[in-house]
C-alpha cells in the first residue's frame, strides 16, 4: 500500500503547487496532452513489446496492493517435515502432499522428489522452471522502465506540436498566452509521467522480481536437500543462513529429531 501512497503524493505535490500559485486546476488539464502523451506511449509500447506483455504489465499493478512474496519460514519447516516423512517410509510417501501444495514451483519440485530425480538434475530443471519464471516477472519492470524513456520526449513533441497551433493563430493575440499554456502542460504530463509514475513502478516492479529470484534460489537449495536426503534439522540450519534479509529462523529438532553432529552437519 505504501507504493499507491507514494504515486498519490507524487500526483497531490504537482497539483498542491499549481494551486499554490494561484492557478487554477484546469490549468493542468489538457485532453489533447493526455492524447498526445500517453496515446504516444503506449504506441511506443506496443511495438516494443507487444500486447501481450502490456497486459502482464497492467496486472503487475495488483502487485502494489499485494506483492507476491513466499514465506520461506514457513516453507522451511515444511520441507524439513517432508524430509522426516521421505527418511522414515520413503519418498512415495510424499505423492498425496503434492496437490495439497499451492505454490506451483514448489509443487513442481516436490513432484520431482517423487520421481526420485537425482540431486545431479534437480537443480538444473528447477533452475530452468526459475528462470523462466523470472522472465515473466521482470516484464512489468521491463515495460514501466521503458514507458519511463518514451514519454518525456513525447511529451516535449506535444509542447511543439502546441506551439505550432499557437504560432498559426498569431492574428488572435488575446489566445496566445492560454494556448502556450496548454501547450505546455504536455510536457509536464510527459516529465511527470516518466519520473513520478512510469520510471518508480519500473524499479518497484524489479526489486520484487529480484527479491522472488532470490526466494527461488532458497526453494531449490531446500530440494537439493531434500533429495540429498538430508534430516529436518540440517536442511533448518542450512536454509536458515539464507534467510538474513527475513529474519532467521530458528533451526530447531522435532519430536523424533536427533540433534545433528558436527559430522551430520557436515554431510
Amino acid at each position: 500500500m505504501t507504493n499507491l501512497l507514494g504515486l498519490l503524493a507524487g500526483f497531490a505535490v504537482i497539483i498542491g503547487g499549481a494551486l499554490s500559485d494561484g492557478d487554477p486546476l484546469s490549468a493542468l488539464c489538457s485532453l489533447t496532452a493526455v492524447i498526445i502523451v500517453i496515446g504516444g506511449t503506449f504506441a511506443a509500447l506496443l511495438t516494443q513489446f507487444g500486447a501481450g506483455d502490456i497486459l502482464v504489465a497492467l496486472k503487475g499493478f495488483i502487485w502494489l496492493i499485494k506483492p507476491p512474496k513466499t514465506d520461506l519460514h514457513e516453507f522451511i519447516e515444511r520441507i524439513a517435515e517432508w524430509s522426516s516423512l521421505a527418511r522414515s517410509q520413503g519418498t512415495l510417501a510424499l505423492e498425496n502432499l503434492v496437490p495439497e501444495v499451492k505454490d506451483p514451483f514448489q509443487r513442481q519440485g516436490l513432484q520431482m522428489i517423487v520421481d526420485n530425480t537425482s540431486p545431479e538434475d534437480l537443480p538444473s530443471v528447477l533452475g530452468i522452471l526459475s528462470d523462466n519464471t523470472g522472465r515473466t516477472q521482470h516484464i512489468p519492470a521491463e515495460v514501466w522502465e521503458a514507458a519511463g524513456g518514451y514519454t518525456p520526449t513525447i511529451g516535449v513533441m506535444g509542447a511543439v506540436l502546441g506551439l505550432i497551433h499557437v504560432m498559426m493563430r498569431l492574428n488572435h493575440p488575446e489566445e496566445l498566452g492560454g494556448g502556450i499554456a496548454t501547450a505546455f502542460v504536455a510536457t509536464i504530463y510527459g516529465v511527470g509521467g516518466a519520473n513520478l509514475v512510469f520510471l518508480p513502478l519500473g524499479t518497484r516492479f524489479k526489486n520484487l522480481a529480484g527479491e522472488l529470484e532470490r526466494e527461488r534460489a532458497v526453494v531449490i537449495q531446500g530440494f537439493l536437500l531434500l533429495a540429498e536426503g538430508k534430516p529436518g534439522i540440517v536442511i533448518r540450519q542450512n536454509l536458515s543462513s539464507f534467510l538474513e534479509g527475513h529474519g532467521k529462523a530458528k533451526a530447531k529438532a522435532k519430536p523424533g529429531e536427533a540433534e545433528p553432529d558436527a559430522a551430520t552437519q557436515a554431510a
